[in-house]
Formats: C-alpha cells, structure tokens, sequence
C-alpha cells in the first residue's frame, strides 16, 4: 500500500484495440496503439484451491455451485497482488462496525469498474482491462469471462451498455446534446465531448461488442475518462435482468442515440412499461420497496442501490436485512471473483454488521470489545491512547487529502450587493485571515494534532506552491485592523456595541455581521465561537447559521446566494481529477456562489478580474484534449486559488483514526482515507479476517 502523499501526474496508459461497429452518429474510431496491459491475473497464476467453510457446506449439500461455476474462468480471476495477509488467514466471523450511514458502508463494500490509485493512476478491477485508440476517441473496455452478479446470473458487457443507455442516460436533447433525464438523478458531465462538426457538448455513445467486450466513443478526445469514471461513476453497470421490468421504457419510441440495433446499446429484450407500472412492479418484488413515486424508486434502486436487499451485486459481501433497520447486515457473495495469492475466495470475513448506536456509546462498545471497527474524532484521541495499550483494540490513523480540515469561504455573489462587494476585495479576506489565532484553534478543536495552514496545496504534493500555505497566516490583529481601515466602504470608527458599520448604500450605518454556515457539528460550533472572538477584534460581528446536516447546507449552497459564508473542509484529492474546491465548475462552493459554471443561472464576472481568469482557466480544464493542456490549465487554477485567498484556511487535514479490534487482522494503516479513493474500501476489507 503506498504512503506517499498524493503525486498528481498521471500515467494514461494506450493499449491496442478499436470498435467496428460504430454507428453514423457516433465518432468515427482510428488505429490505436499497443501497450502492456494492466491485469492483475496476467502475471500471477493461482490454483484455486479453498473456499469459506459456510459455501464449502452448501456445495456438499448440493445447494450450491462448485466454486470454478461461480468465479471466472482461470485466467480472468483477480488475483489479489497487494494487501495479503503476512499470516495464515481464517475464514469466518462477523465484523461489527459502526452505521456512518450510506456514504460509510457503500464505499467499503464497493468493487468499483476501475480503482483509481493514490497516484492518480488507475487498475483494472471489475473491468479486465482496457485499450484506448489513437485519437483517443475510442475506449474497449474488457471484461472478465466468467463472472457473475451474486444471484449466480451471468455478468456481460450487456450490463454495462443497458446501464448507461437506459438507467445512466434516458433522455437527450438532440438539438443542444443535453442530458434532460437521468434514472440516477443526474447524468455526469465528464462523459460530454464536444462534437467538432457543430460546437455541441455531446454524450458518450457506449455500445456493446460481445460478452466481454463494449466500447466508449467520444466526440473529442478526454484523457483522463477513467480517472473520471472512478471517482463519479465507478460502477458503470448494472444487472439488467433485475432492472428490466422496473424502467420505465416506451418500446415505440426511437432511442435517443439514434441506434437501431438494440442488441448494441443493450435494448434487446426490453418492453413497454409505464412508470406507475415499474413502482408497482418493485412493490411486486419486495414489500420494502414502497416508493412514493418513480422518481424515488430511480434515486434508491438506481443511485443508492446498495442499501436494498435483493438488488445483484459484484461486491465481496451483499446486503440482507431491511434499509430501515438499525444495524445492517451484510453476508458474503458466494460468487464473489476475488482470490488471494494462494487461491483462497475472498473475502476471509463471513458477515458485517454496521450497528446504529448514539454516538456518545460509540467509546464504551469499542473498549468492551463490541465494535470492532470505528472512527473518532481528534477529540477523543486522548482518551482511545490512554486505553490502547491495556484495550482490546489499535489505533490506525489513515492519511488525509484535503488541503486544509476547517477553511472559510465568503460568497462572491451572495445576495447581498454590498456584502458581495466587501468579501471581493482582498484585503478584506486577508484581514480575517491574519486576524484569526490558529495556534489556538488547533489546541482547542483538534488537541493540538493539526497543523495552521492556508488553503493551499501541502508540502509534497506536486501542485506545492512555496510558501502559499503559510501565507497570511501569522496572527496579526493590528495589521488585520490596519487592512480593514484601508477599505473605503467601511467605517474606521465602531459603533456603540463595537463594531464597523457600512458607511453608505442600503447598509448604512448597519453593523458588518459575517453569518457562517455550518453543519452543526460540535467542532465547528467550537470554531465559529472562537472566529467571533478574533472577528470582534476586528469590529466584525460573528453569527453561526447551523443547518440540520451537511445536505442541508448544500442545498443552500445549490442556490447560488443564500449562504453569506461557510466553513468547509476543502481542497481537492487531485486538481486534474477533481477540481471541485478550487476551480468554478461546481455549484457547491460558497466562495465562488453563480460564478460556477453548472449554475443554472450563472453570473459572467467582470473581464480582466482575477475571477473572470478562473473561470477562463475552468474552462480551459474543461476543455483540454491533452495532459499537457490539463497540466497547464489545473496550474493556472491552484494559482489563481491561492494568490487571491479565495478561501481563508485554519488548520489542515490532519487524517482519519480508527479503533480496531485487535482479533481484526491485516487492517493496514496509513492508506488515504478520501471520497476519490472509497474510504475504507481502499483498504480493502475483504483482505481483512478475524482470529482471536
């Protein structure tokens, strides 16, 4: 497992291959060229030799497939390489960790298409391996032969191709190439290209070869398209024998690609089923899949689906208790495709249990041995020390990615004209920075286990800028006080409660109160409280805004100029890959507000800005058909990001720690723990085993 910290070149790797059977309205394909190739059962051969006691059992009994039925032919296995246990793994047992909600116990089971690396780099995983051609236009993606969802029904590039034709993409503007509708809620944007014939941003046309082969054409070329699909939509597939009768589909309507032949873009088979007949049809299925109306039963079984049981899965273990329950269970995948150096199927585990308990209990379970998995706080590290040498548990700290744990980000286009003017100007956000005592901050919220920062990229990261991550940051209230006196739009002068007033417009002679978003969280109740004490040295009025949850706050965030402020975790995995926090190509961010460029109505701002350069340099990551372009466009960003101090950075990401149960073996530590890379999933559970 690399410990590096994150290496942002990339490494996009050309391999042989080219689909023929391309339809006019798809991109023509070129000669590609040869490479090695990325499978992880090339270079290891393995007799597969043992299974789980429990599958072992139903074999015997006659109830089961022979392990070599359920698994992919010999060549096509995967063959864990990285991860193996240094001692003799058990099977069995049941894994109790916490229920962190959907976002915690979906990415540790997930098997994603491809597995991005925490090089940026990408493995083949459920895909076999891929090619790209030339004009790097034409991705063939290979799948393994063999393999099969865990209803024992075989898994075929059919699945992949009727995912995105059908479930991923169930609509298009052909005159603008707009996705207008999505079975997944929302169709992502890196699969549009821009068709040079006419200057339009067009999907993706995916189609099927044969069993184990489909292909993805673009209009123009996009380098990092697997990069892309591992972090927002890794499955890239789904089994369409369960999923056919519950999509609505009018089989008298033309497809939207155009094609005819429904075999290619995994049609064949489907009939005409109305929306009201697809909720009654999932009612049919399972009792539990009452859903309000077809948009609910396409957001759940589409986009969440791992939550329902029933649903066929590739993962290593697959859900079978009720959504609604308060602790999940989860059993393994007896057709799981995953084999150890020596053979073994994995997982090791049996079962996983993820237990709801309140939060406050969390402690007590862990040190009496009742969870085995669990993540605390910076908080809590005192006490999970002082207990780990006597306790029946570890500590693991898992690496963060994120620039900073706790930054400010002030809305450039928040409602509010006059507000929106003072959060644009520098020196009123270098005055909060310097104003603020971070030493203090850290000792406080984090145990002094942080690092003071600014937004900026951390030492060892190939976007470091010297010095940007100690800029502005050395607490300076006289200066900060000096900055703000500078600033024409507000008073020098306090009013009789202490604080600075607007000296004209619709504010005059109104105090500046800076509201901050947070997600109610306690640290960051802890930190607002502390940023009214610096603020009000400043004549600067201090007001938490504390939303119900993180959503809540988003869905603010959506609309462009409802959040005055928030205060954030930030700064992005791999600018490249996932601009997100920096660049304006997102409608999420507070600091930039309408200026993102998914905004339904986004704001042009003004040309010759520093904002108008960002938004340029967005849109030229956007667009850029090389790494060179990419390279180049990504380092504009981080620039622009950091030189203007659009968001005003406290402390850094000091990592994640986890209490493990000393019977859990081969739980590695000091892997990134981060969205992009599916949190624990990329310490692959299914490599951990319980021996007491």
């Amino acid at each position: 497992m690399k410990k590096k910290y994150i290496c942002l070149l990339l490494a996009v790797v050309m391999l042989m291959g080219i689909f023929a059977g391309c339809v006019s309205t798809t991109p023509a394909a070129s000669d590609s060229t040869t490479a090695p190739g990325n499978t992880p059962s090339e270079s290891t051969a393995v007799e597969i030799v043992k299974q789980a006691p429990v599958l072992q059992a139903q074999v015997d009994a006659g109830t089961l497939p022979d392990l070599t039925d359920r698994i992919p032919v010999e060549s096509d296995v995967y063959v864990e390489a990285d991860n193996n246990p240094t001692e003799t793994p058990s099977y069995g047992g049941t894994l109790r960790t916490y229920n962190g909600g959907k976002w915690y116990f979906g990415p540790t089971t997930e098997e994603p298409l491809f597995r991005l690396l925490d090089d940026g780099t990408v493995e083949p995983n459920v895909a076999k391996g891929y090619e790209m051609s030339d004009d790097g236009l034409v991705y063939t993606i290979h799948l393994r032969e063999g393999m099969k969802w865990s209803d024992g029904e075989p898994f075929t590039a059919e699945d992949c191709v009727y995912y995105y034709n059908y479930i991923l993409v169930t609509n298009v503007d052909n005159e603008t190439g707009k996705v207008t509708k999505s079975a997944t809620t929302k169709y992502y944007n890196w699969y549009m290209t821009k068709d040079p014939a006419d200057g339009i941003m067009k999907p993706a046309q995916v189609r099927y070869v044969d069993d184990t082969t489909f292909t993805i054409t673009l209009y123009s070329p996009k380098v990092t398209l697997l990069q892309a699909i591992c972090i927002d939509n890794k499955w890239m597939f789904a089994p369409k024998h369960w999923y056919k009768d519950l999509q609505a589909y009018d089989e008298t309507v033309p497809h939207w690609s155009g094609e005819t032949d429904l075999k290619l873009i995994g049609g064949e088979g489907l009939t005409t089923i109305t929306e009201e007949q697809a909720v009654a049809n999932a009612k049919a299925r399972n009792s539990l899949y009452t859903f309000e109306d077809y948009n609910m039963l396409c957001k759940e079984l589409c986009y969440y689906y791992w939550q329902y049981a029933g649903r066929p899965s590739l993962r290593p273990w697959v859900i079978t208790s009720a959504m609604t329950d308060s602790n999940l269970l989860f059993e393994r995948n007896a057709y799981y495709w995953k084999v150890d150096a020596d053979g073994r199927q994995l997982p090791y585990i049996d079962n996983l249990e993820f237990v709801t308990l309140d939060e406050s209990l969390y402690a007590q379970e862990i040190m009496a041995g009742n969870i085995d998995v669990a993540t605390f706080g910076n908080d809590e590290f005192p006490l999970y020390k002082a207990s780990e040498a006597t306790g029946c548990f570890n500590i693991k700290r898992l690496n963060g990615s994120s620039w900073t744990i706790m930054e400010l980000q002030l809305n450039q286009t928040y409602k509010d004209a006059q507000y929106a003017e003072l959060f644009s100007q520098i020196d009123f956000r270098h005055a909060l920075s310097i104003a603020a005592d971070r030493n203090e901050m850290n000792n406080i919220l984090f145990n002094g286990m942080a690092v003071p920062t600014q937004s900026a990229p951390p030492e060892g990261s190939a976007e470091y800028i010297e010095g940007a991550t100690e800029k502005w940051t050395e607490l300076d209230v006289d200066g900060a006080n000096a900055l703000l006196d500078g600033i024409a739009m507000i008073s020098s002068d306090r009013n009789a409660d202490g604080y600075r007033t607007f000296v004209d417009g619709a504010n005059a002679g109104k105090p500046i109160v800076l509201q901050i978003e947070t997600d109610s969280t306690e640290v960051q109740a802890k930190a607002v409280a502390l940023l009214a004490t610096y603020y009000k040295k400043l004549g600067i009025q201090v007001v938490e805004v504390a939303n119900t949850d993180n959503n809540a706050r988003n869905e603010k965030l959506y609309v462009g100029d409802e959040v005055m402020s928030s205060l954030y975790k930030t700064g992005p995995f791999n600018t490249m890959l996932r601009p997100d926090a920096v660049a304006v190509n997102r409608n999420n961010l507070a600091w930039a507000g309408k200026y993102g460029l998914e905004h339904q109505d986004c704001i042009t701002p003004a040309e010759g800005t520093p904002m108008a350069d960002m938004v340029n340099a967005t849109k030229e990551l956007q667009a850029a058909t090389t790494m060179e372009e990419l390279q180049a466009a990504a380092k504009k960003i981080v620039k622009n990001f950091c030189d203007n101090t659009w968001a005003i950075g406290y402390l850094n990401d000091s990592g994640s720690y986890f209490a493990a149960n000393k019977r859990i073996h081969n739980f590695n530590d000091g892997f990134i723990y981060c969205d992009e890379l599916r949190f624990l999933g990329y310490g692959k559970p299914y490599t951990w085993f319980i021996q007491e």
